[in-house]
């Protein structure tokens, strides 16, 4: 005899609730199965962060090229004896034509943090430098680590650092190549021969800022970079030149 359920009884038939029953816990579980693949397969956010809205006070010494840093010192005697921050402007704009008349010199500035991993940046609140007194922090010499061919992401260092989530991608490319056009010092992101994240600063062989037409049909995409490794202070540069960049597959 087929079970029939009348809506308003205060209980269903045994055979219909049972296989009611059975179906809900099947719905469960494919629920949290299908829960628990899609939290794997999902990329984890990246550790960059943007204090946004929290402006401080900075004091050091203005290095301008190749791209604008603020050499910070660092209390006590632990090396490296100084902090370099990169500077950058507000919005989709580098800072070079802020620190262009303080070059060499300390100032003081008005700024907010973005950073990740060991790579710190300030964007640099307009109209905020002003000579400081005090002697200025010498630029340290720099040291070739070698000729290497590496394989990463051209970036742009500001949506990289913090300022977008993720920075890097084809997600990401249409804001990257106006960050870079706009004076945004471009990166290379690309991973250590221990397969920790490593970022460079991109140079001319002469160690000027790679002229970006040269490479904006390749940011955010995968790309082989052939150049020579140069460290100043904690601040890794790779020098190039754009036929030594090439597209992968």
């Amino acid at each position: 005899m087929n079970e029939f359920y009348v809506g308003y009884l205060p209980k269903a038939p045994v055979g219909i609730a049972r296989r009611i029953r059975a179906v809900v816990v099947l719905l469960f579980i494919f629920a949290a199965i299908t829960a628990m693949v899609f939290a794997k397969v999902q990329r984890t956010f990246a550790p960059s962060v943007f204090e946004y809205g929290k402006v401080g006070t900075f004091e050091g010494t203005i290095e301008a090229t190749p791209y604008p840093i603020l050499i910070m010192a660092r209390p006590g005697s632990t090396e490296p004896k100084a902090s370099r921050y990169l500077l950058v402007a507000e919005g989709k704009h580098g800072a070079d034509s802020q620190v262009a008349a303080f070059t060499g010199k300390n100032v003081q500035l008005r700024g907010t943090k973005i950073y990740r991993d060991n790579q710190t940046m300030l964007e640099v609140a307009s109209g905020s430098i002003s000579l400081k007194g005090d002697s200025a922090q010498s630029v340290p010499s720099s040291q070739e680590l070698g000729a290497f061919e590496l394989s990463g992401q051209i970036v742009d260092s500001k949506c990289y650092l913090g300022v977008m989530n993720p920075g890097s991608g084809k997600v990401h490319r249409d804001c990257a190549v106006r960050c870079i056009s706009g004076g945004i010092p471009a990166l290379f992101a690309t991973n250590d021969f221990n397969g920790s994240p490593a970022i460079l600063l991109l140079t001319d062989l002469d160690q000027k800022p790679l002229p970006k037409e040269s490479f904006l049909n390749l940011v955010a995409q995968p790309v082989r970079i052939r150049g020579k490794v140069v460290k100043t202070g904690e601040t890794l540069y790779l020098k190039t030149e754009p036929s030594a960049i090439f597209p992968l597959p």
